[in-house]
């Protein structure tokens, strides 16, 4: 696994009148794997705060401040995250980074989406909030 995450081989020069349209098109395929794995990232980082008002109706347990311990973990992983994750991305081939990081946390998202047994802790709601946000710092550095 740790393999994909090596940096890429050198590429072979281009000759010289392929150097322009072939730039052309990385430039917009970069552009495009950019804004589309960004939004991605973006979407699953946000999408607790959406889903607050139904885990309080659902479970009255909960106050909007220990929920709030939740997001405070992610926001404060994320940042961290996005720290040190971008000496790691600096030695990595950041096309399996970012995929990597995109991956893991939308495996922790769809824990949340099919185990309700975990809003019953809050506990195991900030622990997979937390780690949602250290994988979401995955997103930063390779697009950045």
């Amino acid at each position: 696994m740790f393999s994909l995450l090596k940096p890429a081989a050198a590429a072979t020069p281009l000759p010289a009148e392929r150097i322009d349209p072939e730039y052309r098109r990385q430039r917009r395929n970069v552009f495009i794997g950019i804004f589309v794995g960004y939004a991605a990232f973006y979407l699953v980082r946000k999408n607790f705060a959406l889903a607050m008002p139904d885990i309080l109706r659902e479970y009255p347990q909960y106050s909007k401040a220990a929920l709030g311990s939740a997001m405070t973990g992610l926001s404060i992983a994320y940042g961290v995250s996005k720290f040190i994750m971008g000496s790691v991305s600096d030695r990595s081939n950041p096309r399996w980074f970012m995929t990597l990081g995109l991956l893991l946390t939308a495996a922790v998202t769809f824990v949340f989406g099919t185990t309700p047994a975990i809003y019953g802790s809050l506990t195991a709601i900030v622990v997979l909030q937390t780690l949602n946000g250290w994988f979401n710092g995955m997103g930063w550095p390779p697009c950045g």
